[in-house]
């Protein structure tokens, strides 16, 4: 019998892991009936990975509570606090980002023209809030608040061997057993499920890793993460697909060679563009109004993989 993992994004702590679940089976099951697939996973089908708190407890520098395995908007008030309570390899690292987003968002949206190399203290702080106050202005879908809470997260798991040593060991205990495992794993699941994936550690087959909205594009965090994992693609994966909307700058470039190269003889990662109408682009599920589900795993072309490879 094939499983069905699910590894979720930033800035979902202090949620309930079973309500989450079931948000993300219920968007996956409208995404599968509008692919025409008879499936409907259930939670006895699934194994939903919640680390929110124990992520968001480590960088604020609390004990953390174990990752669970279970069978969203950052507050901008609290914004210049947490920029002034970043280290400074936290902030040049929210800085690279928020420049790439700026880059990416239009050529006219010229970053602060202090370099931020050699500057440290207040001088980066000056830089970085400037660059975000550009960010909050232009570009659509994206604001200062939720940058900073993504690049905090993903840096925190790219830097601090300790953070990633539980994450990594919760995906594991997921994916424990002889069984193959589809993996669909959103936004900073992603880095999650590749690192575990591609650090070749036995474990089951995995036939499809699905990973929509993933930031494995953004240069910043594809470099932190090459120091650990050489780019492979992921010896247990049967099949990657990587849906992202144009318009999602959270994840910002397509999987593509330009911007995640593997190796030469390495299998294809396969780019999906598709359109998610859940509000800013980017997440994986969302309720409407009118009580139908949006987000990426909503999308028949996101869903059908899921349901081949269940088959």
């Amino acid at each position: 019998m094939t499983r069905l993992v699910l590894v979720h994004g930033r800035d979902l702590d202090g949620r309930d892991p079973e309500a989450l679940e079931a948000q993300w089976l219920g968007a996956l099951g409208a995404g599968l009936a509008a692919a025409g697939s008879p499936l409907r996973p259930t939670e006895d089908d699934a194994s939903f990975v919640y680390y929110g708190d124990t992520l968001e407890r480590w960088v604020d520098g609390r004990t953390p509570p174990p990752v669970t395995v279970h069978a969203l908007a950052a507050d901008p008030a609290a914004l210049p606090r947490l920029v002034l309570a970043l280290q400074d390899g936290e902030a040049r690292f929210l800085l690279d980002v928020a420049r790439e987003v700026l880059a990416a968002a239009g050529p006219s949206l010229a970053p602060p023209a202090v370099e931020a190399e050699g500057v440290v203290g207040d001088a980066l702080v000056e830089v970085l809030v400037a660059t975000l106050a550009l960010v909050d202005r232009h570009v659509p879908g994206v604001s200062a608040a939720v940058l900073l809470t993504l690049t905090r997260d993903v840096y925190a798991y790219l830097h601090d061997d300790a953070v990633r040593r539980v994450i990594d060991a919760g995906l594991a205990d997921a994916l424990a057993g002889d069984e193959p495992a589809v993996v669909v794993a959103h936004s900073l699941g992603s880095v999650v499920a590749y690192s575990v994936l591609a650090g070749r550690v036995p474990g089951p087959e995995v036939p499809l890793l699905l990973t929509p909205g993933s930031p494995l594009g953004i240069r910043a965090a594809r470099e932190a993460l090459e120091s650990r994992v050489p780019p492979a693609f992921p010896a247990r994966a049967g099949r990657w697909v990587s849906p992202r909307d144009p318009r999602d700058l959270l994840a910002l470039h397509d999987l593509t060679a330009d911007a995640f190269p593997l190796p030469a003889a390495s299998s294809t990662i396969e780019a999906l563009r598709v359109t998610n109408r859940a509000p800013g682009f980017h997440a994986a599920t969302y309720r409407l109004d009118d009580g139908s589900w949006a987000g990426y795993l909503a999308l028949p072309e996101v869903a059908g993989p899921v349901g081949e490879a269940l088959t």
